[in-house]
């Protein structure tokens, strides 16, 4: 494997290579396909225990470095103060934050973003130090891993259990029961079952909005969550997560729209200046409607019911009007207070109160 040629001659870091290439803890198991925005993502075990390895490309060559090279054809590598605002300035265009002012803490913010403890970095030869900065930069070009890894103290998104060079290693999360097939054979059976997920994710999206109130989530369907191991509702796939500035960008870069509908960035709605024909960045709708749209009601696809369709007639005419309310547009208060209302409904359901 090109990674642990590259450990052997200390170019690729991580608290993970010992595992992957001497260790045998670490084991590459098989290629996924199809994910978006990614070169390589393994179904891998770490202990016997199942984990995804990921990376944006298969060769550290690929990424853009962290260096230059000079006319004689030396690499010339950055100072600290030079590499933390080349940091600081990802953090800000990723995440809207910013961390300018913390270059006095610059090898604490490093250890929160990388796997190893930089506290030691200014002690390390010259060679490591600048194999260090190659690693971390090589896995801060990747917004994936940048967002799990700054707001890892959250149980919002999987876990990072380590990295090797560009590879980054997760927590394995199962996807969500697909119990929404018209043809799943205990649809009707199991709508309590139903609720309590539903209920999962509601409680999934208040505690993101409480961290993230402008975090969007721009492709919501059921396969883009799933449970950890302790049942934990979590975000399985973070490529159409964008930070409400991001999202206005990509609104604002859609041409000649003569509807609202035009103005649709995947499921984020905005609206249409009709007289211009240009999108405005006003995002019309919030994550409570979007999942209430497309896994709650089901109106995605039309081979799918909503996971809280058919439910028992006792229950169907109140959660019904739930339903298509929460599925129509609505200001961000009316939002919450049917969000909460809906919440609270299926908590009865669940305890078997109704």
């Amino acid at each position: 494997m090109e990674k642990c040629d590259k450990y052997q001659n200390r170019e690729a870091l991580g608290n993970l290579c010992a595992d992957l290439c001497e260790l045998n803890n670490l084991k590459a198991n098989s290629c996924l396909p199809n994910h978006l925005g990614k070169d390589v993502v393994f179904q891998a075990s770490y202990y016997d225990e199942p984990v995804v390895m990921k990376s944006w490309k298969l060769n550290s060559d690929d990424f853009d470095q962290v260096y230059y090279t000079n006319k004689d054809g030396n690499r010339i590598h950055p100072s600290m103060d030079i590499f933390f605002s080349m940091i600081a300035n990802t953090i800000y265009t990723e995440l809207q934050i910013n961390i300018s002012s913390l270059n006095h803490q610059a090898l604490h913010v490093l250890t929160k973003l990388w796997t190893r403890n930089m506290v030691n970095f200014p002690f390390l030869p010259a060679q490591l130090q600048n194999a260090a900065m190659s690693n971390i930069w090589f896995l801060l070009q990747q917004p994936e891993y940048l967002l799990m890894k700054y707001y890892e103290d959250m149980n919002v998104f999987p876990k990072i259990i380590g990295t090797c060079g560009p590879f980054y290693v997760v927590e394995f999360i199962q996807p969500l029961d697909n119990y929404f097939l018209m043809f799943y054979p205990a649809w009707k059976e199991d709508f309590v079952k139903r609720a309590e997920l539903a209920l999962k994710i509601l409680s999934f999206l208040e505690e993101t909005e409480k961290h993230f109130p402008f975090l969007h989530f721009c492709d919501v369907k059921v396969g883009h969550f799933g449970l950890d191991k302790n049942l934990d509702v979590k975000l399985l796939d973070m490529d159409m997560v964008f930070f409400e500035t991001s999202l206005k960008k990509n609104i604002r870069a859609i041409q000649n729209c003569t509807k609202d509908q035009d103005c649709s960035f995947i499921d984020c709605q905005a609206s249409c200046n009709t007289e211009s024909r240009k999108c405005e960045d006003k995002i019309l709708d919030n994550n409570f409607q979007r999942v209430c749209r497309n896994i709650l009601s089901g109106q995605l696809v039309k081979s799918y019911f909503g996971l809280l369709s058919s439910s028992p007639k006792s229950l169907n005419k109140e959660l019904n009007d739930m339903l298509q309310q929460c599925s129509k547009r609505l200001d961000d208060k009316s939002a919450h207070i049917l969000a909460s209302q809906l919440k609270h409904f299926l908590g009865l359901i669940t305890q078997g109160d109704i």
